[in-house]
Protein backbone atom coordinates (compact mmCIF):
# COMPACT_ATOMS: atom_id res chain seq x y z
CA UNK A 1 0.00 0.00 0.00
CA UNK A 2 1.90 3.34 -0.62
CA UNK A 3 2.43 6.05 2.19
CA UNK A 4 0.43 8.61 2.08
CA UNK A 5 1.02 12.20 2.82
CA UNK A 6 -2.49 12.13 4.49
CA UNK A 7 -1.11 9.42 7.20
CA UNK A 8 2.26 10.63 8.31
CA UNK A 9 4.03 8.65 5.34
CA UNK A 10 3.34 5.51 5.96
CA UNK A 11 0.72 2.96 5.11
CA UNK A 12 -2.96 3.28 6.47
CA UNK A 13 -2.87 -0.52 7.90
CA UNK A 14 0.40 0.78 10.21
CA UNK A 15 -1.41 4.10 10.66
CA UNK A 16 -4.39 2.68 12.12
CA UNK A 17 -2.49 -0.07 14.29
CA UNK A 18 -0.18 2.70 15.98
CA UNK A 19 -3.64 4.87 16.71
CA UNK A 20 -4.44 1.31 18.74
CA UNK A 21 -1.31 1.25 20.49
CA UNK A 22 -1.48 4.55 21.93
CA UNK A 23 -5.07 4.08 23.23
CA UNK A 24 -3.18 1.57 25.44
CA UNK A 25 -2.20 4.02 27.97
CA UNK A 26 -5.61 4.93 28.72
CA UNK A 27 -6.99 1.72 28.95
CA UNK A 28 -4.02 0.86 31.24
CA UNK A 29 -5.22 3.42 33.43
CA UNK A 30 -9.06 2.15 32.98
CA UNK A 31 -7.96 -1.47 34.41
CA UNK A 32 -6.08 -0.01 36.96
CA UNK A 33 -9.02 2.38 38.21
CA UNK A 34 -11.85 -0.15 37.74
CA UNK A 35 -9.85 -3.56 37.47
CA UNK A 36 -10.94 -6.70 35.52
CA UNK A 37 -13.76 -5.87 33.96
CA UNK A 38 -12.47 -3.12 32.37
CA UNK A 39 -9.75 -4.72 30.14
CA UNK A 40 -12.08 -7.68 29.54
CA UNK A 41 -14.73 -5.46 28.47
CA UNK A 42 -12.73 -4.06 25.67
CA UNK A 43 -11.52 -7.30 24.57
CA UNK A 44 -14.99 -8.88 24.29
CA UNK A 45 -16.35 -5.64 21.77
CA UNK A 46 -12.56 -6.41 19.95
CA UNK A 47 -13.23 -9.84 19.40
CA UNK A 48 -16.80 -9.90 18.89
CA UNK A 49 -16.16 -7.36 15.88
CA UNK A 50 -13.36 -9.61 14.82
CA UNK A 51 -15.30 -12.02 14.15
CA UNK A 52 -18.54 -10.58 12.89
CA UNK A 53 -15.80 -8.68 10.02
CA UNK A 54 -15.44 -12.73 9.23
CA UNK A 55 -18.64 -13.25 7.92
CA UNK A 56 -19.76 -8.97 6.95
CA UNK A 57 -16.18 -9.21 4.97
CA UNK A 58 -18.00 -11.42 2.64
CA UNK A 59 -20.94 -9.63 2.05
CA UNK A 60 -20.68 -7.67 -1.75
CA UNK A 61 -18.41 -4.68 -1.98
CA UNK A 62 -19.14 -2.76 0.96
CA UNK A 63 -17.33 -5.89 3.15
CA UNK A 64 -14.31 -5.24 1.16
CA UNK A 65 -14.00 -1.99 2.46
CA UNK A 66 -13.55 -3.68 5.74
CA UNK A 67 -9.67 -3.31 6.91
CA UNK A 68 -8.23 -4.98 10.30
CA UNK A 69 -6.02 -2.20 11.24
CA UNK A 70 -9.04 0.04 10.96
CA UNK A 71 -11.51 -2.06 12.87
CA UNK A 72 -8.84 -3.16 15.50
CA UNK A 73 -9.05 0.61 16.51
CA UNK A 74 -12.14 1.36 15.86
CA UNK A 75 -12.93 -1.17 18.25
CA UNK A 76 -10.45 -0.44 21.07
CA UNK A 77 -12.11 3.07 21.00
CA UNK A 78 -15.81 1.56 21.40
CA UNK A 79 -14.76 -0.42 24.51
CA UNK A 80 -12.87 2.75 25.92
CA UNK A 81 -16.33 5.12 25.80
CA UNK A 82 -18.12 1.94 27.51
CA UNK A 83 -18.39 1.92 31.22
CA UNK A 84 -16.53 -0.86 33.42
CA UNK A 85 -19.73 -1.97 35.16
CA UNK A 86 -21.20 -3.31 32.09
CA UNK A 87 -20.00 -7.05 32.76
CA UNK A 88 -22.51 -7.48 35.90
CA UNK A 89 -23.85 -10.41 37.65
CA UNK A 90 -26.87 -8.55 39.26
CA UNK A 91 -27.71 -7.70 35.65
CA UNK A 92 -27.27 -10.37 33.43
CA UNK A 93 -29.17 -8.76 30.49
CA UNK A 94 -26.95 -6.09 30.56
CA UNK A 95 -23.77 -7.72 29.47
CA UNK A 96 -24.58 -9.05 26.14
CA UNK A 97 -24.31 -5.45 25.11
CA UNK A 98 -20.63 -5.55 25.26
CA UNK A 99 -20.10 -8.27 22.70
CA UNK A 100 -23.30 -6.80 20.83
CA UNK A 101 -21.12 -3.18 20.64
CA UNK A 102 -18.81 -5.13 18.43
CA UNK A 103 -21.04 -6.50 16.37
CA UNK A 104 -23.22 -3.40 15.44
CA UNK A 105 -19.90 -1.93 14.62
CA UNK A 106 -18.63 -4.16 12.44
CA UNK A 107 -23.09 -4.05 10.68
CA UNK A 108 -22.61 -0.03 10.99
CA UNK A 109 -19.31 -0.19 9.33
CA UNK A 110 -20.30 -2.37 6.54
CA UNK A 111 -23.17 0.06 5.89
CA UNK A 112 -21.50 2.89 5.52
CA UNK A 113 -19.13 1.08 3.05
CA UNK A 114 -16.21 1.20 5.44
CA UNK A 115 -14.02 3.88 7.04
CA UNK A 116 -12.96 6.22 4.90
CA UNK A 117 -16.01 6.58 2.19
CA UNK A 118 -18.28 8.65 4.34
CA UNK A 119 -17.91 11.47 6.56
CA UNK A 120 -20.13 9.17 8.62
CA UNK A 121 -17.64 7.64 11.78
CA UNK A 122 -18.62 4.13 12.14
CA UNK A 123 -17.61 4.14 16.23
CA UNK A 124 -19.49 7.85 16.34
CA UNK A 125 -22.76 5.88 15.31
CA UNK A 126 -22.41 2.85 16.91
CA UNK A 127 -21.48 4.49 20.21
CA UNK A 128 -24.38 7.20 19.84
CA UNK A 129 -27.44 4.62 19.19
CA UNK A 130 -25.63 2.28 21.93
CA UNK A 131 -26.22 5.66 24.09
CA UNK A 132 -29.81 6.77 23.08
CA UNK A 133 -31.08 3.14 23.97
CA UNK A 134 -29.38 2.42 27.15
CA UNK A 135 -28.51 6.53 28.25
CA UNK A 136 -29.29 5.42 31.99
CA UNK A 137 -27.36 1.72 31.66
CA UNK A 138 -24.62 3.76 30.64
CA UNK A 139 -24.04 5.95 33.58
CA UNK A 140 -20.79 5.25 35.67
CA UNK A 141 -21.26 5.23 39.01
CA UNK A 142 -18.30 2.35 40.47
CA UNK A 143 -14.51 2.64 41.22
CA UNK A 144 -11.85 0.68 42.87
CA UNK A 145 -10.90 1.88 46.18
CA UNK A 146 -7.01 3.23 46.38
CA UNK A 147 -5.73 -0.11 48.01
CA UNK A 148 -7.38 -2.38 45.95
CA UNK A 149 -6.50 -1.14 42.11
CA UNK A 150 -6.22 -3.69 39.16
CA UNK A 151 -7.19 -6.45 40.91
CA UNK A 152 -10.13 -5.65 43.06
CA UNK A 153 -13.97 -6.55 42.73
CA UNK A 154 -15.62 -3.60 41.53
CA UNK A 155 -18.40 -4.63 43.05
CA UNK A 156 -17.64 -5.00 46.03
CA UNK A 157 -18.69 -1.44 46.81
CA UNK A 158 -20.14 0.55 49.91
CA UNK A 159 -22.24 3.76 48.40
CA UNK A 160 -20.90 7.08 49.47
CA UNK A 161 -23.51 9.93 50.97
CA UNK A 162 -24.49 11.72 47.88
CA UNK A 163 -25.24 14.78 50.31
CA UNK A 164 -22.17 15.16 52.41
CA UNK A 165 -19.38 17.62 51.01
CA UNK A 166 -16.69 15.94 48.68
CA UNK A 167 -13.42 17.37 50.43
CA UNK A 168 -11.15 14.29 50.57
CA UNK A 169 -10.04 13.36 47.73
CA UNK A 170 -9.60 9.26 45.98
CA UNK A 171 -6.60 8.63 47.04
CA UNK A 172 -6.97 9.82 50.96
CA UNK A 173 -10.07 7.33 51.20
CA UNK A 174 -6.75 4.71 51.56
CA UNK A 175 -7.87 2.51 54.87
CA UNK A 176 -10.45 4.87 56.48
CA UNK A 177 -13.49 4.12 57.69
CA UNK A 178 -15.73 4.97 55.09
CA UNK A 179 -14.71 2.31 52.50
CA UNK A 180 -13.38 -0.39 55.21
CA UNK A 181 -13.89 -3.64 54.07
CA UNK A 182 -15.07 -2.97 50.55
CA UNK A 183 -12.33 -3.21 47.49
CA UNK A 184 -14.52 -0.35 45.80
CA UNK A 185 -16.90 2.73 46.00
CA UNK A 186 -20.10 3.49 44.38
CA UNK A 187 -20.78 6.94 43.72
CA UNK A 188 -24.89 7.70 42.88
CA UNK A 189 -24.07 11.03 41.24
CA UNK A 190 -20.75 11.10 39.53
CA UNK A 191 -19.54 14.37 39.08
CA UNK A 192 -20.60 14.63 35.08
CA UNK A 193 -24.12 14.06 36.38
CA UNK A 194 -24.14 16.59 39.00
CA UNK A 195 -22.80 18.97 35.85
CA UNK A 196 -25.84 18.52 34.03
CA UNK A 197 -28.34 18.68 36.43
CA UNK A 198 -27.12 22.24 37.55
CA UNK A 199 -25.85 23.72 34.14
CA UNK A 200 -29.82 22.64 32.33
CA UNK A 201 -31.72 24.34 35.33
CA UNK A 202 -33.22 21.03 36.42
CA UNK A 203 -31.44 20.69 39.88
CA UNK A 204 -33.99 20.73 42.68
CA UNK A 205 -32.29 23.16 45.34
CA UNK A 206 -31.81 21.15 48.41
CA UNK A 207 -32.75 24.40 50.26
CA UNK A 208 -34.07 27.79 49.50
CA UNK A 209 -31.72 28.14 46.76
CA UNK A 210 -28.44 26.37 45.16
CA UNK A 211 -25.56 28.48 43.62
CA UNK A 212 -22.86 27.61 41.12
CA UNK A 213 -20.07 28.35 44.68
CA UNK A 214 -22.07 25.62 46.41
CA UNK A 215 -21.74 23.25 43.40
CA UNK A 216 -18.32 23.94 43.35
CA UNK A 217 -17.63 24.27 46.78
CA UNK A 218 -20.23 21.11 48.46
CA UNK A 219 -21.46 18.81 45.36
CA UNK A 220 -18.04 18.09 43.29
CA UNK A 221 -15.14 16.14 44.06
CA UNK A 222 -11.82 17.29 44.31
CA UNK A 223 -10.39 18.34 40.73
CA UNK A 224 -7.50 15.99 40.56
CA UNK A 225 -9.94 13.28 41.08
CA UNK A 226 -10.99 13.68 37.49
CA UNK A 227 -6.99 15.25 36.42
CA UNK A 228 -5.41 12.43 37.15
CA UNK A 229 -7.64 10.05 38.90
CA UNK A 230 -10.32 8.94 41.36
CA UNK A 231 -13.76 9.27 39.55
CA UNK A 232 -15.98 7.11 38.26
CA UNK A 233 -16.03 7.44 34.06
CA UNK A 234 -15.84 5.47 30.91
CA UNK A 235 -13.04 3.01 30.65
CA UNK A 236 -10.87 5.46 28.60
CA UNK A 237 -11.55 8.54 30.75
CA UNK A 238 -10.98 7.95 34.36
CA UNK A 239 -7.44 9.47 33.88
CA UNK A 240 -7.47 12.87 31.96
CA UNK A 241 -3.48 12.29 32.35
CA UNK A 242 -3.52 8.89 30.70
CA UNK A 243 -5.82 10.35 27.58
CA UNK A 244 -3.31 13.00 27.33
CA UNK A 245 -0.03 10.96 27.34
CA UNK A 246 -1.76 8.93 24.35
CA UNK A 247 -2.38 11.99 22.66
CA UNK A 248 0.91 13.04 22.62
CA UNK A 249 2.15 10.00 21.52
CA UNK A 250 0.54 10.28 18.48
CA UNK A 251 1.56 14.10 17.93
CA UNK A 252 5.10 12.59 18.52
CA UNK A 253 4.78 10.07 15.72
CA UNK A 254 3.72 12.56 13.79
CA UNK A 255 0.31 10.62 13.06
CA UNK A 256 -2.20 13.41 14.22
CA UNK A 257 -1.98 17.39 13.52
CA UNK A 258 -1.47 18.89 17.14
CA UNK A 259 -3.88 22.14 16.15
CA UNK A 260 -7.44 19.77 16.22
CA UNK A 261 -7.16 19.16 20.16
CA UNK A 262 -5.71 21.81 20.77
CA UNK A 263 -7.87 24.41 19.28
CA UNK A 264 -10.79 22.03 20.14
CA UNK A 265 -10.02 22.44 23.70
CA UNK A 266 -9.70 26.25 23.67
CA UNK A 267 -12.69 26.62 21.90
CA UNK A 268 -14.61 24.74 24.13
CA UNK A 269 -13.11 26.54 27.40
CA UNK A 270 -13.99 29.90 25.27
CA UNK A 271 -17.31 28.95 24.98
CA UNK A 272 -17.90 27.83 28.02
CA UNK A 273 -17.14 31.15 29.20
CA UNK A 274 -19.60 32.89 26.58
CA UNK A 275 -22.54 30.39 26.98
CA UNK A 276 -25.55 31.51 29.69
CA UNK A 277 -25.14 28.99 32.03
CA UNK A 278 -27.24 28.91 35.80
CA UNK A 279 -25.55 30.91 38.73
CA UNK A 280 -28.66 30.70 41.36
CA UNK A 281 -31.45 27.70 41.17
CA UNK A 282 -34.09 29.00 43.24
CA UNK A 283 -38.17 26.81 43.43
CA UNK A 284 -39.01 29.20 41.45
CA UNK A 285 -36.81 30.08 38.66
CA UNK A 286 -33.16 30.00 37.38
CA UNK A 287 -31.13 33.24 37.23
CA UNK A 288 -28.53 32.85 34.14
CA UNK A 289 -25.50 34.68 33.90
CA UNK A 290 -22.47 34.48 31.22
CA UNK A 291 -19.36 33.63 33.55
CA UNK A 292 -17.31 36.34 31.06
CA UNK A 293 -19.32 38.68 32.62
CA UNK A 294 -19.79 37.69 35.90
CA UNK A 295 -21.04 38.94 38.73
CA UNK A 296 -18.94 40.16 41.96
CA UNK A 297 -19.24 37.65 43.77
CA UNK A 298 -18.35 34.46 41.79
CA UNK A 299 -14.69 35.91 40.42
CA UNK A 300 -12.63 34.51 37.49
CA UNK A 301 -11.19 31.68 39.43
CA UNK A 302 -14.27 30.26 40.35
CA UNK A 303 -15.27 30.43 36.52
CA UNK A 304 -12.22 28.69 35.23
CA UNK A 305 -12.87 26.35 38.18
CA UNK A 306 -16.11 25.30 36.60
CA UNK A 307 -14.94 25.32 33.10
CA UNK A 308 -12.16 23.01 34.21
CA UNK A 309 -14.61 20.68 35.83
CA UNK A 310 -17.09 20.54 32.91
CA UNK A 311 -13.33 19.94 30.49
CA UNK A 312 -12.22 17.07 32.80
CA UNK A 313 -15.62 15.14 33.67
CA UNK A 314 -16.45 15.01 29.58
CA UNK A 315 -14.70 12.66 27.38
CA UNK A 316 -13.42 15.85 24.99
CA UNK A 317 -9.97 15.22 25.42
CA UNK A 318 -10.40 11.31 24.31
CA UNK A 319 -12.42 12.57 21.72
CA UNK A 320 -10.05 15.31 20.61
CA UNK A 321 -7.23 13.29 20.26
CA UNK A 322 -8.42 10.32 19.30
CA UNK A 323 -11.57 10.73 16.73
CA UNK A 324 -11.57 14.21 15.88
CA UNK A 325 -8.15 13.91 14.17
CA UNK A 326 -9.48 10.53 12.33
CA UNK A 327 -8.70 11.61 8.38
CA UNK A 328 -12.31 10.66 7.45
CA UNK A 329 -13.40 13.44 9.50
CA UNK A 330 -10.99 16.70 9.67
CA UNK A 331 -10.75 18.98 6.37
CA UNK A 332 -7.32 18.08 4.08
CA UNK A 333 -6.67 21.73 4.61
CA UNK A 334 -4.75 23.52 7.52
CA UNK A 335 -7.24 26.04 7.32
CA UNK A 336 -10.24 24.01 7.43
CA UNK A 337 -9.01 21.85 10.18
CA UNK A 338 -8.41 25.33 12.29
CA UNK A 339 -12.15 25.98 11.55
CA UNK A 340 -13.41 22.75 12.32
CA UNK A 341 -11.21 22.11 15.12
CA UNK A 342 -12.99 25.47 16.19
CA UNK A 343 -16.26 24.45 15.30
CA UNK A 344 -16.00 20.73 17.43
CA UNK A 345 -14.96 22.42 20.36
CA UNK A 346 -17.79 25.36 20.35
CA UNK A 347 -20.19 22.64 19.70
CA UNK A 348 -18.79 20.59 22.04
CA UNK A 349 -19.05 23.23 24.92
CA UNK A 350 -23.24 23.97 23.61
CA UNK A 351 -23.91 20.37 23.88
CA UNK A 352 -22.22 19.71 27.24
CA UNK A 353 -23.80 22.56 29.06
CA UNK A 354 -27.05 21.77 27.85
CA UNK A 355 -27.44 18.29 26.94
CA UNK A 356 -25.28 15.46 28.49
CA UNK A 357 -21.39 15.86 29.79
CA UNK A 358 -21.11 12.59 28.94
CA UNK A 359 -22.84 12.36 25.27
CA UNK A 360 -21.66 16.23 24.01
CA UNK A 361 -18.14 15.73 22.40
CA UNK A 362 -19.45 12.75 20.63
CA UNK A 363 -22.93 14.33 19.19
CA UNK A 364 -20.56 17.95 18.50
CA UNK A 365 -17.91 15.39 15.94
CA UNK A 366 -20.93 13.62 14.46
CA UNK A 367 -22.60 17.03 13.74
CA UNK A 368 -19.27 18.99 12.37
CA UNK A 369 -17.65 16.05 10.58
CA UNK A 370 -20.72 16.29 8.00
CA UNK A 371 -19.52 19.64 7.03
CA UNK A 372 -15.77 19.07 6.42
CA UNK A 373 -16.83 18.55 2.28
CA UNK A 374 -18.00 22.41 2.55
CA UNK A 375 -14.43 23.49 4.65
CA UNK A 376 -12.27 21.69 1.65
CA UNK A 377 -14.19 23.31 -0.91
CA UNK A 378 -14.09 26.66 1.22
CA UNK A 379 -10.27 26.15 1.82
CA UNK A 380 -9.53 25.02 -1.79
CA UNK A 381 -8.31 21.58 -0.42
CA UNK A 382 -5.37 19.89 -1.45
CA UNK A 383 -3.31 17.13 -0.05
CA UNK A 384 -0.02 18.82 0.99
CA UNK A 385 -1.91 22.30 1.97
Amino acid sequence: MTPSPLHAGIDVRDYYLMHAMATVIPLAAGWMLFGWRAPVTVALVLASALLGMQIWKQIGWRGTQIETGRLVWMSLLLGLALPPHLLADAHPLLWPLVPVAGLMLVVVTWLLGGLGSGRLHPMLVTFLAIATVYHSDLIPHYILRPDCLVWGDLFDSRTIDPDAPHTDTWVSLRGKGLVAGKQAIYDPQPAAQRLILFTSGWQPPERSSVSMQMLLRDQLPPLEDLAIAGQPSAIGTGSAMAVIMGGLLLIYRGLIDYRIPLLAILAAAAAMLILPVPMVITDTAVQWRWLAFREHDLGWPAALTFVNYELLASPLLLVAFFLATSPVLRPITRRGRALFAILFGAGSAAAMLYASVSLGPFIALLAVGLITPVLDRVMGAHPWV
